[in-house]
């Protein structure tokens, strides 16, 4: 998912009806863009702008944002002729009428049409939302019903029913006014956030607009780049409006965004006169009966990552299918153990769970490796560090098994972040708060978590990052084990738990959307593997 930012012009902004925002469609962006806020704290710095005098007032906000969205509209649909503006209640409300009276007053050939629809009596509107509707009025402005709407004949309808304070279900005329939506085939511009969405969570509570493109304003919200909120935003873009890099500072963001410019920056270099050696030997242990593609799509992503050994060990009757796929790993096979004392003894790193099963070699196993990791300590000359992804997780879900160890890296989906919380349901609901969740499995288990799904959560410590690429054509088989692979590797190069945290997520995420350019429908594990190879060499 992609976001761009706006920036206001200061000299600009005490020509409200004439404002103008600049947009930057580079990567060349203020680092508070990268911040995420709840939407209690948006409110706050909308709060403190006006407070310390940097507005005068806070309908010079409204109007910002409104002149933030007539040009993206003229920018982006610089074609259309008809737009139609569906108002609600709130500031949300108050956004639409001022859009379209701008769009309505602004100079443009041809003129561009302006249908203004209201699902409640606007005179129950307050504030700088009622002020807008009464300026909406003075400029001639005609305000309609849901009854009247007529879809068909726009170009563009923006959502401007609902902000960031939702928190339930839509009901009655609100839920039929987006359902109404959703259902024309017209391109949606949302207004801040598409109304049904909750902003601290992206769940959506039953229904929310399907957005092409979403303008946010003043500070990123949280819930915006995960869970649900990834099939409704569509494109994000962001305008601040004008706020201080120094007020960004007094609030606190709750969630980063990564950025691969960034995170790239982590990639292992080699030296010319390096050996195999040098790269790092991972040890990757799964694969019980009938389950060796697991750990063989683990190896070969750890291959492409740049590891320059990895070793398999796993049950012998899966050492020819697994060579035979891919020579270049080394494949062990292991009844016991005690078996896995001289490979453990080779090791810098260790990947458990691809395959694993959760019978009693499973289980024997991970017990062996969850010894290791306690017995650990931090002056050890040669700690071992370690992710636990799929079965591995199983079985410390069942038998309540916590290490604590901070140089373990755990890759849970939600279900199976659900089973290690003990949640009633293996089948957590998709509007379940993430955040609070990864917060949870922090704190119970200690070491750095991976809450995969669209919008992956990671958390570095006490800062929640979320991964704002990967695509649904990745919802297949392996797609864990690759990414457990991709760590792994990225851990027996030496890199940090956090770094190799974040390069994982991101390398797997942009290598999924490599793959995607050529089709989402029908992409498997192995299309991911040459777009690794590719992102670690550019």
């Amino acid at each position: 998912m992609n976001y761009k930012q706006s920036s206001y012009k200061q000299d600009d902004k005490k020509n409200c009806h004439k404002s103008h925002l600049e947009s930057a469609q580079t990567d060349d962006r203020y680092g508070y863009v990268h911040y995420c806020y709840s939407s209690e704290a948006v409110r706050n710095i909308d709060y403190l702008m006006v407070e310390q005098g940097l507005v005068d007032s806070s309908y010079e906000l409204m109007e910002r944002a409104a002149q933030a969205l007539l040009d993206f509209i003229n920018r982006n649909y610089s074609k259309i002729s008809h737009i139609t503006i569906v108002c609600g209640a709130g500031n949300n409300a108050g956004d639409g009428y001022v859009l379209a009276r701008l769009a309505k007053l602004q100079e443009k050939e041809p003129q561009l049409r302006v249908h203004l629809i209201s699902i409640i009596d606007p005179e129950k509107l307050s504030g700088d939302a009622h002020q807008g509707y009464q300026d909406w009025l003075e400029c001639g402005g005609i305000i309609e019903s849901m009854d009247e709407a007529h879809f068909p004949a726009t170009d563009l309808i923006v959502d401007a029913l609902i902000g960031t304070g939702l928190n339930r279900a839509l009901e009655d005329e609100w839920y039929d006014a987006v359902a109404m939506i959703n259902a024309s085939p017209k391109p949606v511009l949302a207004v801040d956030i598409p109304s049904g969405l909750n902003a601290n969570t992206g769940a959506t509570h039953g229904i929310a607009i399907h957005a092409e493109h979403t303008m946010t304003f003043i500070g990123q919200k949280m819930g915006m780049y995960t869970a649900q909120a990834r099939h409704h935003c569509g494109e994000i873009h962001f305008a601040s409006l004008g706020v201080a890099d120094t007020l960004y500072n007094q609030i606190e963001h709750s969630a980063t965004l990564m950025e691969w410019n960034n995170v790239a920056s982590k990639l292992p270099c080699r030296s010319q006169t390096s050996h195999k050696g040098d790269n790092g030997h991972l040890l990757i242990i799964g694969g019980d009966y009938g389950m060796s593609g697991a750990c063989r799509i683990a190896g070969e992503a750890a291959l492409r990552t740049g590891a320059g050994l990895v070793s398999i060990a796993t049950r012998k009757e899966n050492i020819i299918a697994v060579n035979s796929a891919r020579p270049e790993l080394m494949v062990h096979g292991v009844e016991t153990a005690q078996d896995l004392e001289p490979l453990l003894k080779k090791a810098t790193a260790i990947a458990i769970g691809p395959g694993l099963g959760t019978n009693q070699w499973g289980m024997e196993l991970l017990d062996k490796i969850i010894k290791l990791l306690k017995r650990q300590t931090a002056s050890d000359s040669k700690k071992i560090t370690c992710v636990i992804d799929a079965d591995a997780l199983n079985i410390m879900a069942q038998h309540n098994l916590v290490i604590q160890n901070p140089d373990i890296i755990y890759t849970p989906h939600f279900g199976e972040a659900a089973r290690l919380l003990k949640h009633l349901s293996e089948s957590p609901s998709v509007d379940s708060d993430r955040f609070e969740m990864i917060k949870n499995l922090r704190q119970k288990y200690y070491g750095t978590f991976i809450l995969k799904g669209a919008g992956t959560l990671v958390n570095l410590d006490d800062e929640i990052s979320i991964c704002p690429y990967g695509n649904e054509g990745m919802a297949s088989a392996g797609m864990g084990d690759c990414l457990t692979g991709i760590i792994g590797a990225l851990l027996a190069q030496k890199l940090s738990t956090p770094d190799a945290t974040q390069l994982g997520v991101c390398l797997h995420a942009k290598a999924g959307d490599l793959a995607a350019l050529e089709g989402k429908n029908g992409m498997i594990v192995s299309d991911l593997l040459p777009k690794i190879r590719q992102l670690m060499n550019d």
